[in-house]
């Protein structure tokens, strides 16, 4: 029975197998330097500190209705949680360029 079943799903998936599989000896440069990953980069970073543009003060207004509403026995922890998670996040990723540039160069090169 089990036999069935696994030749069934190999069967039935066998161009998404070969893909994967043709993934595997697919082979590249691995290296994350040159024009690409620095464009990439700086477009993440133009991305993210226009993101937090938005966030920044969206987020400041939602604290101060909650806290509004938590005056008037309204308090919402959901809310609250919503808004601090969401500015972790964008903070975190709009770091995350940063970050990156800052790394040393593993292979040496300058």
């Amino acid at each position: 029975m089990l036999y069935i079943k696994i030749k069934e799903f190999l069967y039935n998936n066998k161009y998404t197998l070969c893909l994967l599989f043709s993934l595997f000896l697919y082979t590249t440069d691995a290296y994350a330097e040159g024009a690409t990953f620095s464009a990439l980069t700086g477009a993440g970073k133009a991305i993210g500190a226009g993101l937090l543009q938005i966030i920044y003060p969206a987020s400041m207004i939602g604290l101060a209705c909650v806290c509004i509403a938590g005056m008037f026995g309204n308090f919402n922890w959901k809310w609250l949680a919503a808004i601090l998670i969401a500015l972790f996040v964008a903070t975190y990723v709009n770091q995350t360029a940063d970050i990156i540039d800052a790394q040393p160069d593993i292979a040496g090169a300058d």
